[in-house]
């Protein structure tokens, strides 16, 4: 309870359904549904490394490098989710007063020469057995002539407003400890890479204290021709984020909660 001019008046706070993955006993996993209270003044929506490859406003996806989110099935499907459910969301978030971060990788500096970035431009020496792998993987020297060249965040999900762009976690970090946001609701891409690991995804968040909680239907994996019938690499990310690092919910429940907050 805090008071204003004398009365008394409630936080508002999201009640979201959620769920985790249930590790012990190991005889017997399973997943633990719970509703998470989220005071709105804690809580903050992030979008992760929403490339625009493939998207209207971005380079074309070009089958001679494996970059972005690698296959052209994969890249399809992180375009649709950032249209039908990543912008619904921000929008949803931005309409109860919810802030919205942006988290972009430093490769992407020259798009946003105001965005603090410490990535040298002296490329460090690669061994040549390194450089065949990379190549073999990506393509060669991808960096200079690939899609990654060009990319932007997608303008569909790029910030509004005053809404932080950022690189790093630390200045994340500093952001929201000046906002008193100690959790996150994660959105982007990819499920089984980035958003896990990379500077200002859930791991090194979850270092910082931070609660973090996944929507599973606004990310994909680096999926393969072959895995993405089955969704395994989306799935396995979305797997080890539930029983390691947080708590995930839908699209659906994140927007019945904010539509219950607004009745409330």
């Amino acid at each position: 309870m805090t008071k204003n001019s004398g009365e008394h008046s409630v936080e508002k706070a999201l009640q979201l359904p959620a769920r985790y993955y249930r590790a012990l006993p190991t005889d017997r996993p399973g997943f633990e549904e719970v509703i998470l209270s989220l005071p709105l003044k804690k809580t903050a929506l992030v979008g992760m490394h929403c490339w625009n490859i493939g998207c209207p406003d971005g380079p074309s996806v070009d089958t001679d490098f494996c970059v972005g989110m690698g296959w052209p099935q994969a890249s399809q499907e992180a375009a649709r989710i950032m249209a039908e459910v990543i912008r619904p969301a921000m929008d949803l978030a931005r309409s109860i007063g919810m802030p919205v971060c942006h988290v972009e990788t430093d490769w992407m500096d020259r798009q946003y020469p105001h965005v603090e970035s410490r990535r040298s431009r002296d490329s460090a020496p690669i061994h040549p057995r390194q450089r065949e792998m990379l190549e073999r993987a990506h393509g060669k020297d991808y960096m200079e002539r690939s899609p990654l060249a060009q990319m932007r965040r997608a303008e569909i999900v790029s910030p509004v407003g005053d809404e932080p762009l950022m690189f790093y976690s630390d200045v994340l970090d500093e952001y929201l400890s000046e906002r008193g946001v100690d959790t996150l609701i994660y959105m982007g891409f990819a499920a089984d890479m980035c958003l896990l690991g990379a500077e200002g995804g859930a791991r090194p968040m979850l270092a910082r204290g931070y609660r973090c909680i996944v929507i599973r239907d606004a990310t994909v994996g680096v999926e393969s021709p072959d895995t993405f019938p089955q969704r395994l690499a989306t799935n396995y990310g979305l797997h080890i984020f539930e029983w390691t690092l947080g708590y995930g919910c839908t699209f659906a429940q994140f927007q019945h909660a904010v539509d219950v907050m607004r009745g409330a």
